[in-house]
């Protein structure tokens, strides 16, 4: 049995006021996704440069390579596997309890009843957007040091109810390069609206853990 999470878990370790921490922030009210996957090419998409090239390279033979005399306008494409999958995550942040998910953690207690410089758990919404952008402007994620992405079928039952794996049975490994923009209302100090992209990052992980227990002769 699988389960998908509603809503998404962004871990994120930062080290903050000389402690290394580790953040989990909790984005599932008035929860939105935006995924994209922006590919790389080796030819593409204007790929009739390649066809222009392949002219040049059959010169005086009467076999057209390409098969088509028409090649005008046409693009010739080669997919290099390159590219980045990217989530764009907007949630409105939560003060009081979220239906069945209780408080939403912000931080790195999850303690509703204790606010501190690292979690504001069950703090008023413009607080718990001060703690989440500073573990995020203090963090550096890449692929040394990724944050973790628990969202859709990516995660391991570790934020759902049941306990069950999402499909893929693990989360994702994410940097940050932008966010998180925060969006508060002059009206409803309540009000306040998070939006941060998280880019798919490979990891460097077991090409260190390799270099570790090679040692060097």
């Amino acid at each position: 049995m699988v389960t998908r999470l509603t809503g998404a878990v962004l871990e994120v370790e930062a080290n903050l006021d000389g402690q290394q921490c580790t953040g989990i922030f909790h984005l599932s009210k008035d929860y939105n996704v935006v995924g994209d996957i922006v590919r790389q090419y080796l030819i593409g998409p204007t790929g009739e440069l390649g066809a222009r090239l392949i002219d040049v390279l059959e010169g005086d033979s009467d076999e057209s390579v390409l098969g088509d005399s028409t090649r005008n306008r046409q693009g010739f494409v080669i997919d290099a596997g390159g590219g980045t999958r990217s989530y764009e995550i907007t949630a409105s942040l939560s003060e009081t309890p979220f239906g069945e998910h209780g408080y939403l953690q912000m931080g790195d207690t999850g303690d509703e009843t204790n606010l501190t410089a690292t979690d504001a758990t069950g703090a008023d919404a413009r607080t718990q957007a001060d703690v989440f952008s500073r573990f995020v402007s203090e963090a550096t994620t890449d692929s040394i040091n990724s944050a973790t992405l628990h969202i859709g079928h990516y995660h391991d039952g570790t934020y759902t109810l049941d306990g069950q794996p999402g499909l893929f049975g693990s989360p994702r490994a994410v940097h940050i390069p932008e966010g998180p923009r925060v969006t508060e209302s002059a009206e409803d100090a309540s009000a306040v609206e998070i939006t941060i992209t998280c880019n798919v990052v490979g990891s460097f992980d077991r090409a260190l853990d390799i270099d570790e227990q090679v040692p060097y002769l």
